[in-house]
Protein backbone atom coordinates (compact mmCIF):
# COMPACT_ATOMS: atom_id res chain seq x y z
CA UNK A 1 0.00 0.00 0.00
CA UNK A 2 1.47 3.08 -1.13
CA UNK A 3 2.07 5.55 1.85
CA UNK A 4 0.55 9.36 2.06
CA UNK A 5 2.06 12.17 0.82
CA UNK A 6 2.32 15.10 3.02
CA UNK A 7 3.08 19.04 1.76
CA UNK A 8 4.36 21.22 4.52
CA UNK A 9 3.94 24.55 3.72
CA UNK A 10 1.16 24.04 1.13
CA UNK A 11 0.29 27.92 1.11
CA UNK A 12 3.30 28.97 -0.06
CA UNK A 13 4.64 30.09 -3.13
CA UNK A 14 6.56 27.07 -3.49
CA UNK A 15 3.60 24.70 -2.12
CA UNK A 16 1.23 25.92 -3.97
CA UNK A 17 2.58 24.68 -7.44
CA UNK A 18 4.02 21.22 -5.34
CA UNK A 19 0.09 20.74 -4.62
CA UNK A 20 -1.41 21.18 -8.04
CA UNK A 21 1.57 19.49 -9.72
CA UNK A 22 0.83 16.51 -7.10
CA UNK A 23 -2.89 16.60 -8.46
CA UNK A 24 -2.13 16.81 -11.60
CA UNK A 25 -0.37 13.26 -11.56
CA UNK A 26 -3.50 12.09 -9.48
CA UNK A 27 -2.20 12.09 -5.89
CA UNK A 28 -4.36 12.92 -3.35
CA UNK A 29 -1.63 14.90 -1.00
CA UNK A 30 -2.74 16.06 2.64
CA UNK A 31 -1.99 19.72 2.90
CA UNK A 32 -0.28 20.90 5.76
CA UNK A 33 0.75 24.27 7.54
CA UNK A 34 -0.24 26.68 10.23
CA UNK A 35 -3.18 28.97 7.86
CA UNK A 36 -6.27 26.91 8.29
CA UNK A 37 -8.55 29.26 6.14
CA UNK A 38 -5.65 28.98 3.23
CA UNK A 39 -5.03 25.43 3.73
CA UNK A 40 -9.02 25.05 3.09
CA UNK A 41 -9.22 27.68 0.15
CA UNK A 42 -6.10 25.81 -1.69
CA UNK A 43 -7.54 22.33 -0.50
CA UNK A 44 -11.26 23.06 -2.06
CA UNK A 45 -9.95 24.18 -4.99
CA UNK A 46 -7.65 21.43 -5.94
CA UNK A 47 -10.78 18.64 -5.60
CA UNK A 48 -11.56 18.99 -1.30
CA UNK A 49 -8.21 17.72 -0.43
CA UNK A 50 -7.48 16.25 3.45
CA UNK A 51 -5.80 19.66 5.38
CA UNK A 52 -3.49 19.37 8.33
CA UNK A 53 -2.23 22.10 10.92
CA UNK A 54 1.33 22.05 11.58
CA UNK A 55 3.42 25.09 12.85
CA UNK A 56 7.54 24.15 13.33
CA UNK A 57 7.03 26.62 16.29
CA UNK A 58 4.89 23.46 17.89
CA UNK A 59 7.06 19.96 16.53
CA UNK A 60 5.03 17.94 18.01
CA UNK A 61 2.14 19.46 15.67
CA UNK A 62 4.88 18.04 13.02
CA UNK A 63 5.50 15.40 14.00
CA UNK A 64 2.04 14.05 13.91
CA UNK A 65 1.47 14.53 10.25
CA UNK A 66 3.49 11.38 9.34
CA UNK A 67 4.11 7.69 10.13
CA UNK A 68 5.91 5.29 8.71
CA UNK A 69 6.02 4.90 4.82
CA UNK A 70 4.67 8.52 4.44
CA UNK A 71 6.77 10.92 2.01
CA UNK A 72 6.80 14.38 4.00
CA UNK A 73 7.24 17.24 1.35
CA UNK A 74 8.44 20.27 2.94
CA UNK A 75 8.45 24.06 0.85
CA UNK A 76 8.93 25.74 4.92
CA UNK A 77 11.88 27.72 4.56
CA UNK A 78 14.37 29.25 5.33
CA UNK A 79 15.53 25.44 6.32
CA UNK A 80 18.19 26.77 8.47
CA UNK A 81 15.65 28.40 10.78
CA UNK A 82 12.32 26.04 9.83
CA UNK A 83 13.71 23.02 8.97
CA UNK A 84 14.78 21.02 11.38
CA UNK A 85 11.35 20.59 12.61
CA UNK A 86 10.08 18.47 9.63
CA UNK A 87 13.67 16.39 9.38
CA UNK A 88 13.58 15.03 13.37
CA UNK A 89 9.49 14.41 12.44
CA UNK A 90 10.69 12.29 9.41
CA UNK A 91 13.36 10.48 10.73
CA UNK A 92 11.45 10.09 13.71
CA UNK A 93 8.54 8.57 12.29
CA UNK A 94 10.35 6.71 9.50
CA UNK A 95 8.90 9.10 6.41
CA UNK A 96 10.78 9.76 3.64
CA UNK A 97 11.50 13.33 3.08
CA UNK A 98 11.50 15.56 0.40
CA UNK A 99 12.60 19.55 0.35
CA UNK A 100 13.05 22.27 -1.85
CA UNK A 101 16.03 24.06 0.19
CA UNK A 102 19.02 25.53 -1.71
CA UNK A 103 20.73 26.11 1.49
CA UNK A 104 24.20 24.60 1.58
CA UNK A 105 24.59 24.63 5.28
CA UNK A 106 21.39 22.70 5.58
CA UNK A 107 21.98 20.88 2.75
CA UNK A 108 25.46 20.08 4.69
CA UNK A 109 23.43 19.04 7.73
CA UNK A 110 21.41 16.59 6.68
CA UNK A 111 23.73 14.51 5.04
CA UNK A 112 26.52 14.39 7.72
CA UNK A 113 24.04 14.91 10.85
CA UNK A 114 20.64 13.62 10.09
CA UNK A 115 21.76 10.84 7.26
CA UNK A 116 23.70 8.72 9.43
CA UNK A 117 19.92 8.52 11.74
CA UNK A 118 18.11 7.64 9.15
CA UNK A 119 17.39 3.94 9.17
CA UNK A 120 14.10 4.06 8.22
CA UNK A 121 13.95 6.77 5.84
CA UNK A 122 14.89 8.08 2.63
CA UNK A 123 16.05 11.77 3.11
CA UNK A 124 16.44 13.35 -0.11
CA UNK A 125 17.03 17.36 0.23
CA UNK A 126 17.23 20.08 -2.88
CA UNK A 127 14.90 17.86 -4.52
CA UNK A 128 14.18 21.16 -6.91
CA UNK A 129 16.16 23.66 -9.40
CA UNK A 130 18.87 23.67 -6.44
CA UNK A 131 20.01 21.22 -7.07
CA UNK A 132 18.44 18.10 -9.38
CA UNK A 133 19.60 19.55 -12.43
CA UNK A 134 22.83 19.29 -11.81
CA UNK A 135 23.04 15.98 -10.27
CA UNK A 136 21.12 14.80 -13.49
CA UNK A 137 24.19 16.63 -15.82
CA UNK A 138 26.67 15.05 -14.15
CA UNK A 139 25.41 11.96 -13.81
CA UNK A 140 24.72 11.60 -17.74
CA UNK A 141 28.18 13.07 -18.24
CA UNK A 142 29.97 10.57 -15.92
CA UNK A 143 28.14 7.64 -17.04
CA UNK A 144 29.78 8.31 -20.84
CA UNK A 145 33.44 8.25 -19.42
CA UNK A 146 32.75 5.76 -16.44
CA UNK A 147 35.92 5.26 -13.95
CA UNK A 148 38.08 7.77 -16.16
CA UNK A 149 35.60 10.33 -14.79
CA UNK A 150 37.81 12.19 -12.30
CA UNK A 151 36.47 15.39 -11.76
CA UNK A 152 33.36 17.15 -12.61
CA UNK A 153 32.44 21.10 -13.33
CA UNK A 154 28.35 22.10 -12.76
CA UNK A 155 27.08 25.73 -13.93
CA UNK A 156 23.81 26.63 -13.59
CA UNK A 157 22.45 29.53 -15.58
CA UNK A 158 19.34 31.27 -15.94
CA UNK A 159 17.90 33.82 -18.30
CA UNK A 160 14.65 35.81 -19.29
CA UNK A 161 13.74 39.39 -19.93
CA UNK A 162 12.53 40.21 -16.67
CA UNK A 163 15.49 38.75 -14.18
CA UNK A 164 17.02 41.98 -12.93
CA UNK A 165 14.26 44.56 -13.21
CA UNK A 166 12.25 44.95 -10.22
CA UNK A 167 14.35 44.24 -7.38
CA UNK A 168 13.21 46.31 -4.44
CA UNK A 169 15.81 47.53 -1.69
CA UNK A 170 14.24 45.47 0.91
CA UNK A 171 15.24 42.46 -1.41
CA UNK A 172 18.87 43.28 -2.13
CA UNK A 173 19.17 43.17 1.96
CA UNK A 174 17.76 39.92 1.77
CA UNK A 175 20.46 39.52 -0.56
CA UNK A 176 23.09 40.70 1.34
CA UNK A 177 21.76 38.42 4.65
CA UNK A 178 22.32 35.58 3.76
CA UNK A 179 25.43 35.75 1.16
CA UNK A 180 27.88 35.32 4.58
CA UNK A 181 26.93 31.31 3.84
CA UNK A 182 30.16 28.93 4.39
CA UNK A 183 30.91 27.08 1.23
CA UNK A 184 32.20 24.03 0.52
CA UNK A 185 33.24 21.26 -2.59
CA UNK A 186 34.59 17.97 -2.84
CA UNK A 187 38.21 17.06 -3.51
CA UNK A 188 38.64 13.49 -1.97
CA UNK A 189 36.38 14.74 0.93
CA UNK A 190 34.34 17.89 1.74
CA UNK A 191 36.34 20.92 1.72
CA UNK A 192 35.18 24.18 3.17
CA UNK A 193 35.91 26.99 1.14
CA UNK A 194 37.23 30.74 2.46
CA UNK A 195 35.46 32.84 -0.67
CA UNK A 196 33.69 31.84 -4.35
CA UNK A 197 35.46 31.16 -7.11
CA UNK A 198 35.56 32.06 -10.69
CA UNK A 199 34.68 29.56 -13.87
CA UNK A 200 33.88 30.35 -17.01
CA UNK A 201 31.32 27.81 -18.80
CA UNK A 202 30.20 27.78 -22.58
CA UNK A 203 26.38 27.92 -22.71
CA UNK A 204 24.67 27.98 -25.93
CA UNK A 205 27.55 28.93 -27.59
CA UNK A 206 28.79 32.36 -25.61
CA UNK A 207 31.25 32.39 -22.53
CA UNK A 208 29.40 32.97 -18.92
CA UNK A 209 30.89 33.23 -15.56
CA UNK A 210 29.97 31.08 -12.83
CA UNK A 211 30.19 31.59 -8.69
CA UNK A 212 31.11 28.50 -7.11
CA UNK A 213 28.45 27.39 -4.42
CA UNK A 214 28.31 24.51 -1.61
CA UNK A 215 25.24 22.07 -3.09
CA UNK A 216 24.30 18.64 -2.77
CA UNK A 217 26.24 17.58 -5.77
CA UNK A 218 29.17 17.15 -3.37
CA UNK A 219 27.85 14.75 -1.53
CA UNK A 220 25.81 12.57 -3.63
CA UNK A 221 27.86 12.25 -6.85
CA UNK A 222 31.20 10.88 -4.76
CA UNK A 223 28.35 8.17 -3.45
CA UNK A 224 27.03 7.36 -7.19
CA UNK A 225 30.58 7.41 -8.68
CA UNK A 226 33.37 6.05 -6.82
CA UNK A 227 35.62 7.07 -8.85
CA UNK A 228 35.31 10.70 -8.51
CA UNK A 229 37.75 12.69 -6.87
CA UNK A 230 36.76 16.54 -7.46
CA UNK A 231 33.26 18.28 -7.96
CA UNK A 232 32.85 21.55 -7.96
CA UNK A 233 29.20 23.67 -8.07
CA UNK A 234 29.02 26.89 -9.92
CA UNK A 235 25.93 29.65 -9.84
CA UNK A 236 25.79 31.90 -13.23
CA UNK A 237 23.56 34.35 -12.32
CA UNK A 238 25.07 37.90 -11.20
CA UNK A 239 26.60 38.14 -15.05
CA UNK A 240 28.95 40.86 -15.89
CA UNK A 241 28.64 41.30 -11.54
CA UNK A 242 30.40 37.78 -11.15
CA UNK A 243 34.19 38.23 -10.40
CA UNK A 244 33.09 42.08 -7.99
CA UNK A 245 30.72 39.85 -6.01
CA UNK A 246 32.87 36.97 -5.86
CA UNK A 247 35.29 39.88 -4.20
CA UNK A 248 32.97 41.12 -2.04
CA UNK A 249 32.02 38.08 -0.68
CA UNK A 250 28.02 38.39 -2.07
CA UNK A 251 28.28 34.98 -2.57
CA UNK A 252 26.50 32.75 -5.30
CA UNK A 253 23.95 31.49 -2.31
CA UNK A 254 22.57 35.04 -1.81
CA UNK A 255 22.24 35.25 -5.92
CA UNK A 256 19.68 32.19 -4.84
CA UNK A 257 17.66 34.39 -2.75
CA UNK A 258 17.84 36.92 -5.54
CA UNK A 259 16.29 34.27 -8.14
CA UNK A 260 13.48 33.50 -6.03
CA UNK A 261 12.83 37.26 -5.28
CA UNK A 262 12.80 38.20 -9.33
CA UNK A 263 10.65 35.00 -10.50
CA UNK A 264 7.75 36.14 -8.30
CA UNK A 265 8.31 40.03 -9.02
CA UNK A 266 7.98 38.87 -12.75
CA UNK A 267 4.72 37.04 -12.18
CA UNK A 268 3.18 39.64 -10.23
CA UNK A 269 3.95 42.08 -13.34
CA UNK A 270 2.77 39.26 -16.06
CA UNK A 271 1.18 36.92 -14.79
CA UNK A 272 3.93 34.32 -15.99
CA UNK A 273 7.57 34.07 -15.57
CA UNK A 274 10.06 34.19 -18.45
CA UNK A 275 12.67 33.07 -17.04
CA UNK A 276 14.65 29.87 -18.97
CA UNK A 277 16.90 27.54 -17.63
CA UNK A 278 20.77 26.01 -18.83
CA UNK A 279 22.95 23.47 -16.55
CA UNK A 280 25.89 22.49 -17.72
CA UNK A 281 28.37 19.73 -16.99
CA UNK A 282 31.90 18.90 -17.69
CA UNK A 283 33.82 15.92 -17.06
CA UNK A 284 37.82 15.86 -17.00
CA UNK A 285 39.97 12.90 -16.43
CA UNK A 286 42.68 12.89 -14.10
CA UNK A 287 45.14 14.91 -15.80
CA UNK A 288 42.83 18.04 -16.28
CA UNK A 289 41.53 16.82 -19.76
CA UNK A 290 38.28 17.47 -20.65
CA UNK A 291 36.24 14.08 -21.64
CA UNK A 292 33.02 15.00 -22.18
CA UNK A 293 29.89 17.73 -21.42
CA UNK A 294 26.00 17.89 -21.12
CA UNK A 295 23.86 20.60 -21.51
CA UNK A 296 20.45 20.41 -19.82
CA UNK A 297 17.72 23.31 -20.63
CA UNK A 298 14.31 24.15 -20.08
CA UNK A 299 12.14 27.10 -18.79
CA UNK A 300 11.02 28.75 -14.77
CA UNK A 301 13.01 26.97 -12.22
CA UNK A 302 10.06 26.87 -9.75
CA UNK A 303 7.71 25.46 -11.88
CA UNK A 304 10.62 23.00 -12.43
CA UNK A 305 10.75 22.87 -8.34
CA UNK A 306 7.30 21.67 -8.43
CA UNK A 307 7.20 19.07 -11.10
CA UNK A 308 9.96 17.40 -9.71
CA UNK A 309 8.82 17.34 -5.93
CA UNK A 310 5.88 16.00 -7.20
CA UNK A 311 7.45 13.20 -9.04
CA UNK A 312 9.87 12.29 -6.31
CA UNK A 313 6.98 12.13 -3.85
CA UNK A 314 4.66 9.66 -5.81
CA UNK A 315 7.73 7.89 -6.47
CA UNK A 316 8.74 7.81 -2.68
CA UNK A 317 5.34 6.24 -1.56
CA UNK A 318 5.61 3.46 -3.37
CA UNK A 319 8.49 2.81 -1.20
CA UNK A 320 12.25 3.58 -1.12
CA UNK A 321 14.76 0.83 -1.43
CA UNK A 322 17.37 2.84 0.18
CA UNK A 323 17.31 4.68 3.30
CA UNK A 324 19.80 7.69 5.35
CA UNK A 325 20.84 10.74 3.12
CA UNK A 326 20.93 10.30 -0.62
CA UNK A 327 21.09 12.25 -3.60
CA UNK A 328 18.70 11.99 -6.35
CA UNK A 329 20.80 9.15 -8.95
CA UNK A 330 21.23 7.17 -5.53
CA UNK A 331 17.61 7.92 -4.62
CA UNK A 332 15.47 7.19 -8.37
CA UNK A 333 18.41 6.36 -10.66
CA UNK A 334 19.50 7.87 -13.71
CA UNK A 335 17.04 6.86 -16.31
CA UNK A 336 14.33 7.53 -13.75
CA UNK A 337 15.61 10.50 -12.95
CA UNK A 338 16.27 11.76 -16.29
CA UNK A 339 12.56 10.64 -17.06
CA UNK A 340 11.42 12.54 -14.53
CA UNK A 341 13.23 15.93 -15.05
CA UNK A 342 11.71 15.55 -18.65
CA UNK A 343 8.14 15.47 -17.14
CA UNK A 344 9.21 18.66 -15.30
CA UNK A 345 10.62 20.45 -17.92
CA UNK A 346 14.35 20.23 -18.23
CA UNK A 347 16.20 17.95 -20.75
CA UNK A 348 18.86 17.44 -22.50
CA UNK A 349 20.10 19.37 -25.57
CA UNK A 350 23.37 20.25 -27.54
CA UNK A 351 25.51 22.06 -26.58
Amino acid sequence: MAGRIVVFGATGYTGVLTARALVAQGARPVLAGRNRTALTALADGLGGLEIAYADVEEPRSVRALVESGDVLVTTVGPFQRYGHAALEAAVDAGAHYLDSTGEPPFIREVFESYGPRATRSALIPAFGYDYVPGNLAAGLALDRVGDDGFRVDIGYFVGGGDLWRGLTAGSLQSVAGVATARMYSFRGRIHEERRPRVREFQVAGRSRPGLSIGSSEHFALPESYPALYEVNVYLGWFGRATRPAARGRVGAYGARAALGTMARLARRRSGKSTLTSRIVAVAYDSEGSLLTDVHLSGGDPYEFTAGTLSWAACQASRGMVETGALGPINAFGLAELEAGCAMAGIARVTG
